[in-house]
């Protein structure tokens, strides 16, 4: 047996999704194009992190 049968012998059945109509169709596609927002969590990560880094920076270069 090579190993592309193999895998495909153990790969799940999924089954087929069902049909949408064209609304919901248009909701499914807008809900997946939309961008992720930045939680405040994140960006106090990021400016924390580009704050050490430039910090450091500076140490290292003093």
């Amino acid at each position: 047996m090579d190993l592309q049968s193999l895998v495909a012998a153990h790969m799940p059945n999924r089954r087929r999704p069902t049909p949408m109509g064209a609304a919901a169709e248009d909701r499914y596609y807008r809900n997946q194009i939309t961008l992720p927002r930045l939680r405040l969590r994140l960006i106090g990560l990021i400016a924390t992190t580009a704050g050490v880094t430039l910090f450091l920076a500076g140490v290292i270069k003093a």
